[in-house]
């Protein structure tokens, strides 16, 4: 039985996750812990459980009188948060050039064209998850036990961005160049050239991803930073696909 309870709690956990990374719930929105059981079929006390994890992850945030929220960064908090992650970044990229074997390159080569894949399907769910697989791989590869979980903590806080850069027509596939320039470094294993790629690919990206938490801020900031109950209109059909850049 507790086995079932644990599973029911993981998979709680994650299909909770998933909807905020991508999207359905946004940063200020409500999460009513009646419509989260309706919407995955599960008791409040599943739902409870799986908040109370995302609150401590900085995903969610639980506001007197109002109850749980999708955690809103700070301008200040994304900007720390991001110097921290191009800092990890940029550690893996000199690492992976000097002590990456074979095998762990192949991998990479790997994961950013089936990356480049799912750019092209226009498909969320599938570059989200390509995505990930990307990072896991970049970070296991620099020999750092320490860097995945590390940079999973932080890719978590900074979820809202992950799609950002899908926004601006030619950056998908500005990014996949960006990739493949860290790709050819370390493949040449010089550590430079892959640190400067990473450089480039977090500049390019944190730039993005700011402009778009502006303008989630100024929305908010418009809407009198009230949290948003969710309606059913809006969280009942699942993510659409990405439109035409």
């Amino acid at each position: 039985m507790k086995y079932v309870k644990n599973s029911v709690y993981s998979e709680t956990l994650e299909r909770l996750s998933t909807l905020i990374i991508e999207g359905v719930y946004k940063p200020g929105d409500r999460l009513v812990e009646r419509e989260l059981c309706d919407r995955l079929g599960v008791s409040r006390t599943s739902i409870r459980e799986a908040l109370r994890q995302l609150e401590a992850e900085r995903l969610v945030q639980l506001i007197p009188n109002k109850g749980p929220v999708v955690r809103q960064l700070s301008k200040q908090e994304f900007l720390d948060l991001w110097e921290i992650r191009a800092t990890l970044e940029c550690l893996a990229a000199r690492r992976f050039a000097s002590q990456g074997t074979d095998q762990d390159i192949a991998m990479l080569e790997q994961r950013i064209h089936a990356l480049e894949a799912a750019l092209q399907q226009k498909d969320r769910h599938f570059v989200r998850v390509a995505k990930n697989d990307f990072f896991e791989c970049f970070m296991q590869g620099s020999g750092n036990l320490g860097l995945p979980d590390l940079l999973r903590q932080l890719n978590t806080q900074l979820s809202f961005m992950w799609a950002s850069s899908l926004r601006v027509p030619g950056r998908p596939t500005e990014s996949i160049r960006d990739l493949l320039a860290l790709l050819e470094g370390i493949k040449a294993r010089d550590s430079e050239a892959a640190h400067a790629a990473a450089v480039i690919y977090n500049m390019r990206a944190r730039k993005i991803a700011l402009a778009y938490l502006e303008e989630v801020l100024h929305a908010a900031k418009a809407d009198g930073q009230a949290p948003k109950k969710t309606g059913t209109r809006r969280t009942r059909a699942p993510a659409k696909k990405l439109q035409e850049a």
